[in-house]
């Protein structure tokens, strides 16, 4: 299957790969991606998103435990393709594994779209069954080139072309099936708190995405009869601070230390902050619907912050035609409420 540019075109469409990572967990990564593709969704994207983190704590977003159980467990899960790339079971395309939750969709209010591949409790073992499929294997470099570029050409599937954009929530480690979200992605986002391990963290992982793009392009070109040659290269797109906790509206001063400290890394910041809610991050989406998409929530700020950094956001991928970060068109609601800053200029990201 022919190898396509970042970001890939169908027709005219660019259909962006966005993978939301960090080696941490406990950082609102699945907040971030669940409400973050519902409200790209509410402006009329359509938008898939990939659950690979065995915890699985963006498929039961949107889905009760028992309906998982039911209706998706053993047929309808990311799982069930990483058996067939492994030959354990007949193969399955990604397409075959697209399911609509239903709620969230109601709430939509355009054209948009929002559309799960689910995870499973087992993935955790097929990530150690590629480690350890690659370890055993003569050809390790040629294995590990095929199972790192694996799920960038899973998503050749002509079932995915009507999408604007797929948005990966990983695992938190580096281990092969993040790595392979990696080289499928045209843009990293990584949800970060501002605290010590996080600022550690953030520095390490732009090291390891760093070397391993350049391991794989250099692959690339070596197993060129594997898959035909071409450039990764995939950008961060910025750190989204979360759980910041304010006086007088700003971030307090450790926090502020912390973000600084990134930002001298050399790395992307978003200029907005999402601020601590204890009820958003300790808790699944009520009703399978993210907090974008409801009329009444307990803390609007935090509603308004999510929908500002996805203009942000928006604005990193169609720099010439996104809304400014001001505009109360680009954030869905008609009178924004002020926006934690990190300190940041726009320029940040």
């Amino acid at each position: 299957m022919p190898a396509r540019p970042l970001p890939f075109r169908v027709g005219e469409v660019q259909v962006y790969v966005v993978s939301v990572i960090n080696y941490k967990g406990g950082v609102g990564k699945t907040t971030m991606t669940a409400n973050l593709g519902a409200e790209l969704a509410n402006r009329g994207m359509k938008v898939l998103l990939i659950d690979l983190d065995p915890q699985a704590s963006l498929t039961f977003s949107f889905y009760e435990p028992d309906d998982w159980r039911d209706r998706l467990r053993d047929e309808r899960t990311v799982k069930r393709w990483y058996d067939g790339l492994r030959g354990d079971t007949p193969a399955a395309t990604l397409g075959e594994l697209v399911v609509s939750p239903g709620p969230a969709n109601a709430q939509l209010k355009g054209a948009g779209r929002l559309d799960l591949i689910a995870s499973h409790l087992q993935l955790v073992d097929i990530d150690l069954a590629l480690a350890r499929g690659v370890a055993d294997g003569d050809e390790y470099d040629a294995e590990l080139f095929r199972v790192r570029g694996s799920l960038d050409q899973g998503l050749h599937d002509p079932a995915l072309d009507p999408y604007d954009l797929v948005l990966i929530d990983c695992p938190p480690n580096f281990n092969v099936v993040t790595q392979s979200a990696i080289i499928a992605s045209d843009h990293l986002l990584i949800p970060a708190k501002a605290d010590y391990l996080s600022t550690l963290g953030i520095d390490y992982l732009h090291g390891n995405v760093r070397e391993l793009v350049e391991r794989y392009n250099a692959d690339s070109r070596r197993f060129a009869k594997i898959r035909r040659h071409h450039k990764v290269a995939p950008d961060i797109a910025g750190v989204v601070f979360t759980m910041i906790q304010l006086m007088a509206q700003q971030p307090i001063a450790a926090h502020q230390g912390y973000m600084d400290q990134v930002r001298a890394l050399g790395v992307p910041v978003f200029p907005t902050a999402l601020r601590e809610n204890v009820t958003l991050f300790a808790t699944n989406t009520p009703r399978g619907v993210p907090v974008v998409l409801r009329d009444r929530v307990t803390a609007p700020a935090v509603r308004e912050e999510l929908r500002q950094i996805t203009t942000e956001f928006l604005a990193h991928l169609q720099p010439a035609s996104a809304a400014t970060p001001s505009s109360p068109a680009a954030n869905g609601a008609a009178t924004p409420a002020a926006p934690v800053t990190s300190g940041a200029t726009g320029a940040d990201a």
